[in-house]
């Protein structure tokens, strides 16, 4: 039979189908779950569900918008009725999707701020040391300082943190965070340290955080350019698996997936005239589905292409790429861009 906490239960098979990446099924059993919870008015399973659901299959399938809102609903019914854990823990899956779906980074400086005052009145620690990780990731891009330098001494005390207790998931986002960063300023062999790191925390969970592909994104990009950079095959390699991942995510209809495979692809081809048009294409789609972070970098990539080939119309991209990161707030790429490509 069905009861009540039958809600849950198809909530938790929800997330775990997601994990599996049987997106399609994942996304039917997590409809159950929250239609059960709607005709039960099983209130008090709401944030659960929501967070099982809403930071699993819906993120990937639903878009963004929706996802958001649910996570947040979750997040207050959780404070309303005394499910803070569930609530906090709702609040920072509500910003890490703001993250990936390249909401403004001003705007999630604040909210990160706010929710993470209340971690501590609450005694979240969990969540908190995951909100501090993914809140030195905005500054880094914000303004500095980077995660990367010694000088930072606060992130560092927070991976030895992570490391000295064991904290799996902590250690996974910290250097999920500094890859992206590293990709983002250039800094390849860095990133690519940073991917390894983060492979062996993988190694230890009982299941992959797939990030709505950003993960294997990031990874592409900076296997696709630390090939270009060393000539080492072993890159090529590991590029080339994760563009069939990639595939895989695009065929099962996730679609913040396919301008990431495009822009992969486009890194990939050989044949200079075809590479064009697929990175305009990569580019169009990200504005479509208006991840601006991604078009961004889309946009640079094919300026350092347009570069690469003696094409005037290098600059024309560099400039938009600029434009693109200052919308996102990521105020030191910006700076970074100026200074290191005349345009």
């Amino acid at each position: 039979g069905v009861c009540e906490e039958s809600c849950t239960a198809l909530g938790y098979l929800s997330f775990l189908l997601c994990s599996l990446e049987c997106f399609k099924d994942s996304d039917y059993i997590g409809q159950l779950a929250i239609a059960l919870v709607d005709k039960l008015k099983a209130n008090e399973y709401l944030p659960r569900v929501y967070l099982a659901y809403f930071s699993g299959a819906a993120s990937w399938i639903r878009g963004a918008k929706l996802t958001l809102e649910r996570l947040l609903r979750g997040y207050q019914v959780g404070m309303q009725i005394g499910d803070i854990e569930n609530a906090m823990l709702s609040a920072f899956s509500y910003l890490i999707e703001s993250f990936i779906y390249g909401r403004s980074l001003y705007e999630l400086e604040r909210e990160a701020d706010t929710y993470m005052k209340q971690m501590i009145e609450y005694k979240q620690m969990v969540p908190k040391d995951l909100t501090l990780a993914l809140q030195y990731a905005i500054l880094s891009l914000k303004k500095g300082p980077s995660l990367m330098v010694c000088q930072n001494v606060q992130h560092s005390d927070l991976l030895k943190r992570a490391i000295e207790n064991n904290n799996v998931p902590l250690g996974f986002y910290i250097y999920f965070f500094c890859g992206i960063e590293s990709y983002i300023f250039g800094k390849y062999e860095a990133a690519a340290s940073m991917v390894e790191r983060r492979r062996q925390m993988e190694k230890q969970m009982s299941r992959r955080l797939l990030m709505n592909g950003m993960a294997d994104f990031f990874d592409g990009l900076i296997f696709i350019a630390m090939a270009r950079k060393t000539s080492d095959i072993k890159w090529s390699v590991e590029a080339t698996n994760i563009v069939s991942k990639m595939e895989s995510y695009a065929q099962n209809g996730t679609h913040t997936c396919e301008h990431k495979l495009l822009l992969l692809e486009a890194e990939l081809e050989k044949n200079s005239g075809n590479a064009m048009a697929i990175y305009e294409r990569a580019i169009a789609i990200a504005e479509k589905n208006e991840l601006v972070h991604e078009q961004a970098i889309a946009s640079e990539r094919a300026a350092d292409f347009l570069l690469r080939n003696g094409d005037h119309r290098a600059s024309q991209y560099y400039g938009r790429a600029h434009n693109l990161y200052l919308q996102w707030g990521a105020q030191r790429k910006v700076v970074h861009l100026i200074e290191s490509i005349p345009f």
